[in-house]
């Protein structure tokens, strides 16, 4: 039987055409590169991103401000780790006993005191406890609510046990802590936590991690800068991030100098010790306030630059039992306490204007009323005892000037001038000294550089200059090295007062100084 043929196969249907692009003209055609010249394309820009600053460019100077770290998403919350390790080299033309922050207000002077050695030694320390680690958690109620939490630390705590014999074992402490709540519809921005307070200058509105910090690698930064992290509330509100208003309440505290006279009077408001259980120190000494400090701020960006002004209202308290040698104080009527408030103002302001936009820039600060001493680097006292052992404020001003100019993005050289300057308060009963600066102290003999604790030598002014830079030498996705350099000299300068204690004979104020030298290698994970 002959084999039957098969049936044909089903015709399909044609498959449907896909519409053609239409061809672009050849002028527009780019050549495509081959698989080799792409290959070496891409490891052309491997080795661009990851080659050391020698021959390209960087980016310049991160700011320390918690952003550009290493980013994740957790839960819908954004968070990111920022932070760098510091290596740091401190020399020190005086010694002062101190680590990469420098007490200005310590300088030893050539007197004939326990201090006199100090005057004629150097010091030399090397230093990693300035190292910082951050962390910035964002997220968001709605597109228009922006929630945010900062933690940010560094390792310059000194427990009681610690030291720099062998282990060299040091503790972290907070430097930020803080949560953040912006309203991007009506403009509105809440804070609350410890930061810097609102009396240190913004680069940009009133903005938390935006502040305009001294670049220096001495973190006691300058005398004359304006500052404290402390805890507050604060709220904010922005007209189209133009024009900003700020209010802050803010922890109080208040620091004096002690009257060696009065031997027998003591001030409960003014040299607490913490109690035990109550987690505070207590090793150190706390005053008893019952007002926050209160600051109002304005800023301004306009296209010169940013501008602002602020007003600080300050509340001092003292609490007395008895007078000096045991006598009663006279306005107490027979009664052992008496309470003393007073409440004084301050103002203040500062500029930052780009001269060449990102390259040279020119920043100012300058805050002038009673009892700010604890806002200045310097730290002088906010206030002194009279023969009674009531507090007056000392009446101070601060300023601080500084440029920074940016050749290359990887270069950035500074230069700052700061003051602090008090007045005198001469409250003396009789020949006896009382007060900050009396004629009748003792200038010539029992100098003590530490105006805090001491009633004899006390700082009429702190200056200084300083000139540094940063250069970041390597800079990439694997993060950014630099190495800094600074320099400065820093004067005390005293009251005049008597050749010895009570005398009528004047002498000049005595004068002393410090040249500093720093260094710091630094690796940013950003």
């Amino acid at each position: 039987m002959k084999k039957q043929p098969s049936p044909p196969a089903p015709l399909r249907p044609p498959p449907m055409l896909k519409p053609q692009r239409p061809l672009k003209p050849q002028s527009l055609l780019k050549p495509q590169p081959s698989r080799s010249r792409a290959a070496k394309q891409v490891k052309t820009e491997l080795v661009a991103e990851n080659r050391s600053l020698f021959d390209m460019h960087g980016t310049g100077i991160a700011a320390d401000n918690g952003e550009g770290g290493v980013e994740f998403n957790m839960k819908g919350i954004k968070v990111n780790v920022g932070g760098f390790i510091e290596a740091a080299g401190i020399y020190r033309s005086r010694n002062e006993t101190s680590d990469i922050g420098s007490p200005f207000q310590n300088i030893p002077l050539p007197y004939a005191s326990k201090f006199n050695a100090n005057y004629f030694q150097d010091e030399t320390r090397f230093s990693a406890r300035q190292s910082r680690l951050s962390i910035l958690a964002q997220g968001d109620y709605s597109p228009t609510i922006h929630l945010a939490g900062y933690y940010e630390m560094d390792f310059l705590g000194a427990a009681p046990t610690a030291n720099s014999n062998e282990s060299n074992s040091y503790n972290l402490r907070i430097r930020h802590l803080y949560l953040t709540d912006d309203w991007d519809t009506c403009g509105l921005h809440f804070l609350a936590g410890q930061t810097w307070s609102l009396v240190t200058q913004n680069t940009h509105g009133i903005t938390p991690r935006q502040e305009e910090i001294p670049l220096t690698i001495d973190a006691q930064y300058v005398p004359g800068f304006n500052w404290t992290r402390q805890a507050q509330f604060r709220i904010v509100k922005d007209w189209d991030k133009q024009f900003w208003l700020g209010l802050s309440v803010e922890n109080p505290q208040t620091t004096y100098v002690q009257q060696a006279n009065l031997a027998n009077a003591e001030n409960y408001a003014l040299n607490q010790s913490g109690e035990g259980g109550g987690l505070l120190n207590q090793g150190g000494g706390f005053s008893v306030n019952d007002i926050p400090d209160i600051v109002a701020k304005a800023a301004w960006e306009s296209c010169w630059g940013h501008f602002e002004v602020f007003d600080l209202v300050r509340s001092f308290r003292s609490t007395l039992t008895v007078g000096p040698n045991g006598q009663v104080v006279p306005n107490l009527g027979g009664h052992s306490i008496s309470d003393q408030n007073i409440i004084r103002d301050s103002v203040g302001g500062g500029f930052d204007i780009p001269i060449i936009p990102k390259q040279l820039s020119l920043q100012a600060t300058a805050m002038y009323g009673d009892g700010i001493g604890r806002y200045g680097s310097g730290q002088l006292p906010d206030v002194t005892q009279d023969n009674l052992g009531e507090i007056h404020p000392i009446t101070a001003l601060h300023f601080l000037g500084g440029l920074t100019w940016q050749p290359c993005a990887a270069l950035q050289f500074y230069t700052y001038y700061g003051l602090e300057q008090a007045n005198r308060v001469d409250l003396s009963s009789g020949t006896t000294g009382f007060g900050y600066g009396s004629q009748y102290y003792d200038e010539a003999l029992g100098v003590f550089p530490n105006p805090q604790f001491q009633g004899y030598g006390q700082i009429q002014s702190i200056s200084q200059i300083t000139v540094g830079d940063w250069w970041s030498f390597y800079q990439g996705k694997f993060g950014t090295m630099k190495l800094g350099l600074q320099y400065s000299f820093t004067t005390d300068n005293y009251f005049s007062g008597t050749a010895t204690q009570g005398s009528l004979v004047p002498i000049g104020g005595p004068s002393t100084n410090d040249h500093m030298f720093f260094t710091s290698f630094r690796y940013y994970w950003n």
